[in-house]
């Protein structure tokens, strides 16, 4: 797998980052692109997204599964995308790390916040949810 290049802002120190097995695409208004992980060999960070120029969120795999798109209206909604690590069977022989990829948007109605939340699984079905909390995974 193919390492790309990260450079922490606060520090200058520069980083090894391994390629996720799905990666974010941000899609903006005037048909520009950032990539997670770029052409160049260069990792960003989902902070540097602008959402304030955004029109799709897509989550892809470089295998060439089909991807995941959030279209997205940079008025009303707040991008979000986090990992979830989960380890079963802790301890054990068949002890197995598992990432789930998250991603999705709050938007605020009449005062309110409401989450509108997907997770990619570890056999890269989509769930749809509003809250991951309860979420299981054998």
């Amino acid at each position: 797998m193919q390492n790309y290049i990260f450079q922490r802002p606060e520090t200058g120190q520069v980083e090894n980052v391994i390629k996720e097995r799905w990666c974010w695409e941000a899609h903006y208004i005037d048909g520009s692109l950032l990539k997670q992980f770029d052409d160049n060999g260069i990792f960003h960070q989902f902070r540097e997204i602008d959402q304030s120029k955004l029109l799709s969120f897509k989550m892809v795999n470089p295998e060439s599964l089909p991807a995941f798109t959030l279209i997205f209206n940079p008025k009303t909604m707040k991008l979000i995308h986090f990992y979830r690590n989960i380890v079963l069977n802790v301890g054990t022989s068949e002890e197995k790390k598992i990432k789930i990829y998250c991603f999705g948007f709050e938007k605020k109605f009449f005062g309110r916040t409401q989450k509108s939340l997907m997770a990619i699984m570890p056999n890269d079905e989509l769930i749809t949810t509003d809250n991951l909390d309860n979420l299981e995974v054998s």
